[in-house]
């Protein structure tokens, strides 16, 4: 019975910060927007994603080489979850599989290399 209540307490746990999390991302999302609107014209608002293109690519950059970087950690804390060698063994395994599908990603849709193929191959018109 003591197992389930420390089961429970901790799904809670993470339910609540989870829940905290979505929270304040939905308020940073309204005030961006919230910004947004205040900018006034379109022009200005593409000028301005157009200057944080660059930015945002070395962050996505930044955060997928993190990733890679503390991988074995996530993975030790699986481990300690699921208490056995053969989760975190699954994990190790995983780990360069997760960061290239994230490279491919950010490449075909982040840095729109199918649109430039596209563009390249069917030529000015």
């Amino acid at each position: 019975m003591v197992g389930l209540s420390n089961r429970s307490r901790f799904r809670r746990r993470w339910f609540v910060t989870l829940s905290m999390i979505a929270a304040f991302a939905a308020i940073a999302v309204g005030m961006l927007l919230w910004q947004a609107v205040e900018l006034g014209s379109l022009v200005s608002v593409s000028e301005r994603l157009d200057s944080a293109k660059p930015l945002m690519s070395g962050l996505r950059l930044a955060l997928i080489g993190s990733l890679a970087a503390f991988w074995p950690q996530l993975s030790l804390l699986a481990a300690r979850m699921g208490n056995d060698d053969a989760t975190h063994g699954r994990w190790m395994a995983l780990r360069w599989r997760v960061v290239g599908w994230l490279l491919v990603i950010e490449l075909v849709i982040g840095q729109n290399l199918f649109g430039r193929v596209v563009s390249t191959v069917g030529g000015p018109s």
